[in-house]
């Protein structure tokens, strides 16, 4: 999809991060499993921080930093994993009170860790078929708490952190045009996250922590790893060279590559490997200090790389998303301006 928008704002809310020597020292994580991925820190919420509130915090930033009013954003797509905070309750219309003040239209989008990218590709289409609508926001929280989740092993090759992000995409401009959106799908590996596990009309203290390492464990018994792992790779391959030949490049052309903040050695082996990308390019570095916050990965990583001042003008952006189920975004963008205000003093 060749969209013609922009990103006109993105922010990021992250609590305060823990070192992961103090997980070790508690014995609730390895100094194997820390030299496997890499992980320095990691987000923790605070008693303050829930699910709503960061996607509140993070919302409002890519508000005012895209200069537009909350009047001008006729849709709100949220994006989470985990539990947003209250079961019987509608978190899109309390993000679209908080920080729209009302208005527009809102719904929540359940794509696991591929949420937010994903959104843009709805969020772009919206705007294509409502002309009279200037702007679209996309927020993304979660939250990986016990007992429900155990951020260090639930599942393997990455620790989960806490956070939320936010971008506004525009039809009248911003620091970077949508210059491509490409989604895959292969929902046949959907078991993965699936496993053995019954359907219940309830959640039941069995199921905690979830586990998906345990669920893809179960799945290979009826699946075959090397051929879960060719599909994945074709699956990843797919969107990425399509999102790049839309925007009339390679896929090693980006000057910056917006990635799952997973574990070095699964990030190699699910994103860069493929592709062929070098991991001193991605945001990677920034997800060793806060974790893998699920569907808040890549707007956090894209607000890092602005507020860092790594955007320059002319350059090309590239956002590689994977979520279970599974399916794979792959968006490219190209800066047209440095937000260096937004840089962290």
């Amino acid at each position: 999809m060749r969209p013609d928008v922009y990103i006109a704002g993105v922010g990021g809310y992250f609590p305060k991060a823990v070192p992961v020597d103090e997980a070790i020292a508690n014995g609730d994580y390895s100094t194997q499993a820390q030299e496997q991925t890499g992980q320095r820190c990691v987000a923790m919420a605070g008693e303050d921080d829930t699910l709503p509130t960061m996607a509140v915090q993070a919302g409002r930033i890519a508000l005012d930093r895209s200069r537009h009013a909350p009047d001008d954003v006729g849709l709100l797509l949220h994006a989470a994993t985990s539990y947003n905070g209250l079961d019987g309750w509608n978190i899109g219309s309390y993000l679209q009170k908080e920080i729209l003040d009302g208005a527009g239209l809102s719904f929540e989008v359940r794509q696991l860790s591929n949420g937010s990218v994903g959104s843009m590709e709805l969020a772009a289409r919206y705007l294509a078929a409502t002309p009279e609508t200037q702007a679209a926001m996309i927020t993304a929280a979660d939250q990986f708490t016990a007992p429900y989740w155990n951020r260090w092993t639930s599942n393997m090759g990455m620790v989960f952190g806490d956070g939320a992000s936010a971008a506004v995409l525009s039809r009248r401009g911003g620091f970077a045009r949508v210059l491509s959106v490409v989604t895959e799908t292969a929902p046949e590996l959907e078991p993965l996250h699936r496993g053995s596990q019954p359907f219940q009309p309830g959640p039941a203290a069995d199921q905690f922590p979830v586990s998906l390492w345990m669920r893809s464990l179960e799945c290979y018994d009826e699946m075959d790893p090397d051929d879960v792992a060719e599909r994945m790779v074709r699956g990843l391959c797919a969107s990425a060279s399509s999102a790049a030949e839309e925007a009339g490049m390679a896929v090693g052309d980006a000057a910056r590559y917006v990635v799952p903040s997973f574990g070095r050695e699964l990030v190699e082996k699910e994103c860069l490997g493929p592709l062929g990308l070098d991991v001193d390019r991605t945001t990677w570095d920034w997800g060793m200090d806060v974790g893998h916050c699920g569907t808040a990965d890549h707007f956090g990583g894209l607000s890092h790389l602005a507020e860092t001042g790594r955007l320059n003008q002319g350059d090309r952006v590239m956002l590689i998303s994977v979520g279970g189920g599974f399916n794979w975004t792959s968006v490219v963008l190209e800066i047209l301006e440095s937000p260096d205000h937004w840089a962290e003093k």
